[in-house]
C-alpha cells in the first residue's frame, strides 16, 4: 500500500483494481476557508474502492460522441439497469499513462460526484471499462454554454437576443455563483471557471462543468510539476492549460497565472468577475488574440467597467462596481468570498426585478390602452368610454415605465386623431368657456348699443324735426342694449331670449334709417350687429342673424322705394339726401356724421379686439400644450415612427 502521505485520488499500481479517493466530510464547515484553523489532514477521509465493473458491457450501451477534450471523450450512453440516457466520460488511454492526468480525472469524478448541488452535474458511477480505461457516468444534459450564447449575441442574432435577455443571463449567473459558493464551503476551488464551462439548460437549468482541475484547499495538491507551456494550438482559444499554472487564459486570476502556491477561493471570484463582465458587455475582459497576450494582460490588469467598453448596452453602474471589485489585481481588494459577490449581485437584481415588474405591468396597461384606442378611433358603441380607458391605460403605463414606446405611440394617436363626437365633460367645459366669453362680451355689447345716446347732443344741435321718431329710435336702442345684455349672460346661447334680443337689436339698427335713410349708417350697424351675434351665439341662430341683418337694410329700402319715407333724390347724376328725423344744418351735421363714424369704428374695433384677445389666449394655451406634448414625445422620438 502506498504511504498515507501519497496523493489522494492516486490510483494504485496496476493491475490493482482499488483506488484511494477522498471523501468530503459533510459534518465540517469552513468559517474561514481562506485559512482553516483545523489541520488539513483532518478535513478529509479516504476510502479504498474497486473500479473494475465486470457487468460493464451488459449494463451500458454506447452511442454517439457528445464531445472530446484533452482529458477524455464524452459519449452518449444508455444505462440499461435504469433505462435512461446518460453521459459517459472515458479517459483517453494516452493520457492515463501520465499519473497526474489519472489523478485529475479521478478528482473530477469524485469532486463532481460529492458536490451534491442542483448546478453540479450528478455523477452516477465510476470505474474501468473492459479495456481498462477509467470512466465515470453522469446526467446527460442539454442546452447551450455561455460561450455559445455569447457568440450568438456578439453576432447580433435576433433570436438569441430575444431568448437570452440580460435578466435571464444574470439570473443564471447567480445560480453559477451559488454552486461555486457551495463548492467553496466544501473546500473545493474550481480553478477553471469560464463561459465554456457553464451550461444553460433548455428549461432554465444551470450547470457548472469540468471540475478536472479543481483544488481541494484542505488537502495538499501533489500533482507532478510542469513548466507552463503556451503552444500555437492554444492561441486565441479558451483551452485549459496544464502544469504549475492551471486554468484558461483570460479567466485566470493574476496569482493563478503566477502559479502561486497559496491559491485560494478568491481565484474563482476573479474568474466569476470576468464571466460577469463578458455577460453584460459581450466582450471578454482580456480581448487579446493569443493566450500569451491574455496572460500578460491579466498580470497588467484591465478596465473592468463594462459601461466603458460597451456604452451602447446601457450597463448599470452597480454591475460595473461588481466587475471592478471582483477582478481586482490584489486578492485582498476583491470580494473575499463568492457569497459576498452574490450578495452584491442580488442587491442589484432585487432593484432590477422591481424595475422588470414595473415594465411588465406597464406593458400590460399599454396593450390594453392600444386596444381601447382602436375602439375609440373606430367609432365603437361607446367611443368616449373607450378613449377614457385608453388614456387611463396610457397614463398608468407611462407612470410605471416612462420609456414604454407602445404607450407613447398610443398617446400620439389619441392626441392627433380627434374624436368624431366630443365627450360630455369636454362639451360642458366648452359651454362654460363660451358662457364666460358671452358674459365678458355682454358689457361691451351693452355699451356699444347705448353709444346711440352719445350722439343725442349732436342730434339736438342739428335740430329735431320728428320728436316721436327720435324717442322711438332711442327707446329701441335702450331696449336692444338691455335685451342683449340679458341674453349674453344666460347659460343657453339660444332660445327665446336670444331671438328676442336679436330682433330688438335689428329693429334699433333699422330705426336709425330715420336719420339719413337706409344706405348711410344702417349698413354699418347691420354688419357690426351680425358680427357680434355670430361670435357669441351658437350655430342654431346663424340663419336668423343673417336674415334679420338683411331685413335691417331691406325694410327701410322698401319704404324708400315705395315713397312711404323719402330720403334720396336722384337728379342730373347727383344724389341728394333729404331731411328726415333731423335737420341738416352744415356744421352740426358734419359734427354728427363725424361723431357717428368715430363711434361705429370704436365699437367695431372694441368688439374685434376683445375677440382677438380671447382667440390669442386660446391659441397660447393650445400651442403651449402642443409644445409640452412635443417635449414628452421627444423623450422617445422613435415612438412616433416605429409601428
Amino acid at each position: 500500500m502506498p504511504s498515507p502521505k501519497s496523493s489522494p485520488l492516486q490510483p494504485l499500481n496496476a493491475p490493482s483494481t482499488l483506488v484511494r479517493v477522498p471523501v468530503l466530510d459533510a459534518g465540517i464547515t469552513f468559517p474561514d476557508v481562506l485559512a482553516p484553523t483545523v489541520a488539513p489532514e483532518s478535513l478529509a477521509r479516504e476510502i479504498q474502492v474497486p473500479l473494475d465493473d465486470p457487468a460493464f458491457a451488459v449494463r451500458y450501451g454506447l452511442d454517439v460522441t457528445l464531445g472530446e477534450g484533452g482529458m477524455g471523450v464524452v459519449r452518449l450512453a444508455v444505462d440499461r439497469r435504469v433505462g435512461r440516457e446518460i453521459a459517459m466520460k472515458t479517459m483517453l488511454s494516452a493520457r492515463e499513462a501520465r499519473g497526474d492526468s489519472a489523478v485529475r480525472f479521478l478528482r473530477e469524478a469524485c469532486v463532481q460526484g460529492q458536490l451534491e448541488h442542483p448546478s453540479v452535474v450528478p455523477v452516477y458511477d465510476l470505474g474501468r471499462d473492459p479495456q481498462g480505461a477509467l470512466y465515470f457516468t453522469m446526467r446527460r444534459i442539454r442546452g447551450a454554454t455561455f460561450e455559445e450564447i455569447l457568440a450568438r449575441l456578439r453576432a447580433g442574432d435576433p433570436e438569441a437576443s430575444k431568448q437570452y435577455s440580460r435578466r435571464k443571463l444574470l439570473s443564471a449567473f447567480t445560480s453559477v455563483c451559488q454552486a461555486v459558493h457551495f463548492a467553496h464551503t466544501r473546500g473545493v476551488v474550481h480553478r477553471d471557471l469560464k463561459p465554456a464551462n457553464v451550461m444553460l439548460g433548455d428549461f432554465g437549468e444551470v450547470y457548472v462543468l469540468d471540475w478536472g482541475v479543481a483544488k481541494l484547499v484542505f488537502s495538499p495538491d501533489q500533482a507532478p510539476v510542469e513548466r507552463l507551456s503556451v503552444v500555437p494550438e492554444t492561441h486565441g482559444t479558451t483551452r485549459t492549460l496544464d502544469g504549475t499554472t492551471m486554468g484558461t487564459p483570460g479567466y485566470m486570476a493574476p496569482e493563478q497565472v503566477r502559479a502561486a502556491a497559496n491559491l485560494d477561493l478568491r481565484a474563482d471570484v476573479y474568474a466569476l468577475g470576468a464571466i460577469l463582465f463578458e455577460l453584460v458587455s459581450y466582450q471578454p475582459l482580456h480581448a487579446q488574440s493569443t493566450a500569451e497576450g491574455k496572460l500578460l494582460a491579466t498580470i497588467a490588469g484591465a478596465d473592468a467597467r463594462a459601461s466603458v467598453r460597451a456604452p451602447q448596452l446601457d450597463v448599470a453602474p452597480e454591475i460595473d462596481a461588481i466587475c471592478v471589485r471582483a477582478t481586482a489585481l490584489d486578492p485582498a481588494s476583491r470580494f473575499q468570498s463568492v457569497g459576498e459577490l452574490l450578495d452584491a449581485l442580488e442587491r442589484y437584481l432585487d432593484g432590477d426585478r422591481d424595475l422588470e415588474r414595473r415594465r411588465h405591468l406597464a406593458q400590460e396597461y399599454a396593450t390594453a390602452a392600444r386596444k381601447a384606442a382602436d375602439d375609440a378611433l373606430a367609432a365603437a358603441v361607446h367611443p368616449t368610454e373607450a378613449r377614457r380607458e385608453a388614456l387611463s391605460g396610457v397614463g398608468r403605463a407611462l407612470a410605471l415605465d416612462p420609456g414604454n414606446e407602445d404607450a407613447m405611440r398610443t398617446l400620439v394617436r389619441l392626441l392627433t386623431e380627434p374624436p368624431r363626437t366630443m365627450p360630455e365633460e369636454a362639451l360642458a367645459e366648452m359651454r362654460a368657456s363660451s358662457q364666460a366669453t358671452r358674459r365678458a362680451t355682454s358689457r361691451g355689447a351693452m355699451a356699444g348699443y347705448l353709444a346711440w345716446f352719445l350722439l343725442v347732443p349732436f342730434e339736438l344741435w342739428m335740430g329735431v324735426r320728428s320728436v316721436a321718431g327720435m324717442l322711438v329710435t332711442s327707446l329701441l336702442w335702450a331696449a336692444a342694449a338691455f335685451a342683449a345684455r340679458s341674453a349674453f349672460r344666460r347659460p343657453d346661447p339660444g332660445g327665446k331670449p336670444a331671438y328676442a334680443a336679436l330682433i330688438a337689436t335689428s329693429l334699433a339698427a333699422c330705426s336709425t334709417s330715420a336719420v339719413c335713410g337706409p344706405f348711410v349708417l344702417v349698413p354699418t350697424l347691420a354688419v357690426i350687429n351680425v358680427t357680434l351675434w355670430i361670435l357669441v351665439s351658437d350655430r342654431s341662430l346663424r340663419r336668423a342673424i343673417v336674415g334679420l341683418a338683411g331685413l335691417t337694410i331691406l325694410i327701410p329700402a322698401v319704404l324708400e322705394w315705395t315713397r312711404v319715407f323719402h330720403f334720396y333724390n336722384f337728379r342730373d347724376g347727383r344724389v341728394t339726401i333729404l331731411q328726415g328725423m333731423l335737420d341738416f344744418r352744415p356744421v352740426p351735421t358734419h359734427a354728427f356724421l363725424f361723431a357717428a363714424t368715430l363711434a361705429l369704428v370704436g365699437i367695431a374695433a372694441g368688439l374685434t379686439a376683445r375677440f382677438r384677445d380671447t382667440l390669442t389666449a386660446a391659441e397660447r394655451r393650445l400651442h403651449m400644450q402642443a409644445w409640452q406634448l412635443r417635449q414628452l414625445v421627444r423623450l422617445h422620438p422613435g415612438a412616433t415612427h416605429r409601428e
